[in-house]
């Protein structure tokens, strides 16, 4: 972010959706390519997942000289079939070649893999607090 080869502002943001068999957790990651694991598209689910709501924006943080990034809440229905195997929830900036899709954080949504089931609503709301803080 601050040499500018993150722009938050400029860019939009996608969450996408992996199962527990991704590599979501490995610290080395930096772009979207590097992911695997993601859950198979069909059934309500598209490859790379959705935008992230146009709610996100920079806020002033908890001390002095801190700013918070807060999204949206991102929703996913199940539609036709179930989407499977679900573990993580992964956000990225979306853009036009590989290198600027870099990845900003995961979320391990819970201890083990679920399925949203046919005509049921997955929604994931980033904490008020914020997705992240930088002072």
């Amino acid at each position: 972010m601050g040499n500018g080869t993150i722009n938050m502002v400029g860019m939009n943001v996608k969450m996408l959706l992996a199962t527990s068999a991704s590599n979501a957790g490995t610290v080395t990651l930096s772009v979207r390519s590097s992911i695997t694991g993601e859950v198979a598209a069909g059934s309500g689910y598209a490859t790379s997942g959705l935008v992230v709501a146009a709610t996100k924006s920079w806020t002033a943080g908890a001390s002095a000289g801190s700013m918070r990034l807060t999204f949206g809440a991102t929703q996913w229905k199940a539609s036709g079939g179930t989407i499977s195997n679900i573990k993580f929830a992964i956000l990225y900036l979306s853009g036009a070649s590989a290198t600027i899709k870099k990845l900003i954080c995961y979320s391990q949504l819970s201890t083990a893999q679920f399925n949203l089931t046919n005509q049921n609503t997955l929604t994931i709301t980033p904490a008020a607090t914020g997705v992240f803080n930088l002072t």
